[in-house]
């Protein structure tokens, strides 16, 4: 009898000790909780107590508080570079409309002869053909990445678009005195994928060389993959983690009237015809590899 009335007391005393020990860590836990809604801060949750339960508990929270946390910092940077944006389309716009207005006032002076009226109409000309290609490019954007693009698929001569590509900007490349090497293999290379958007990432890919690179362009064709390559003319201001980053520019000014939406349209243009883009760094020379597996 004695024996029993120890046994229990002794298992009362352990029970009572197990529930004083979850109790106060079930506390703990309720103040950390209170502590990481209060203040902006990375506490973990932790606990001391051997019971599963609490354990299990106190796991899955932290994983629920570091997602959290990931989305936080995932918003407040998108939030970011809405804002840079938002700053740049701005600027973007602003300028050729400055100077539009700049022209249309001096066409109002009465002592303009024929000569001069002439030209500022066609500088006119070029900063509305320059707007219209801004706005262009900023509703394209906003189409592909709201999907309101479709696709047509279809066989396509890739070796011939890639040279019809190349003849378009042929000229500027002799006029800004690139040496462009190609290679291509003797057969023609047949893909099935959307000409028009093919056409669109080669149109944005050449400009993106005339604009940023200097002395080489290579354009090499495989039956696995396409690769532009050329030097880069402001190596110091690129940064190669950001170049796929939609508004990024190496020009800090954007005095080169580019949107740096070129490169995210052809990235996304070719990840809905099923193919990848990456970029290489290779001292001087910068490479764009188009996996047209």
């Amino acid at each position: 009898m004695v024996i029993g009335i120890f046994i229990l007391a002794i298992g009362l005393i352990v029970a009572l000790v197990y529930i004083f020990y979850m109790h106060r860590d079930l506390k703990q836990i309720n103040q950390h909780v209170d502590l990481i809604k209060e203040s902006d801060n990375n506490i973990r949750l932790t606990t001391t107590t051997f019971n599963k339960d609490i354990v299990t508990l106190t796991s899955a929270m932290n994983e629920v508080l570091n997602n959290q946390r990931a989305l936080a910092i995932a918003n407040d940077r998108t939030n970011r570079e809405f804002k840079q944006g938002l700053t740049n389309i701005s600027h973007d716009l602003r300028t050729p409309l400055t100077a539009i207005i700049g022209y249309v006032q001096m066409l109002q002076m009465e002592e303009l002869d024929e000569s001069k009226q002439a030209e500022y109409l066609t500088l006119i000309e070029k900063r509305l053909l320059s707007l219209i290609g801004l706005m262009k490019e900023f509703f394209d954007y906003t189409k592909i990445m709201e999907g309101e693009v479709t696709t047509n698929l279809q066989k396509i001569n890739l070796s011939s678009l890639l040279r019809d590509q190349l003849m378009i900007f042929y000229d500027q490349f002799t006029e800004q005195d690139f040496q462009v090497d190609i290679s291509f293999p003797d057969e023609d290379i047949f893909i099935t994928s959307d000409g028009v958007f093919l056409e669109r990432v080669f149109q944005n890919l050449l400009k993106n060389v005339l604009v940023y690179g200097k002395g080489q362009f290579e354009l090499k064709l495989t039956s696995d993959k396409i690769i532009f390559t050329n030097r880069v003319a402001n190596l110091e201001d690129l940064d190669i983690q950001r170049i796929f980053e939609r508004f990024y520019t190496t020009d800090a000014s954007r005095n080169s009237k580019r949107t740096g939406l070129g490169l995210p349209i052809a990235q996304k243009l070719l990840e809905q015809v099923g193919n990848t883009i990456e970029v290489k760094l290779e001292g001087e020379r910068l490479s764009f590899v188009i996996d047209i597996h």
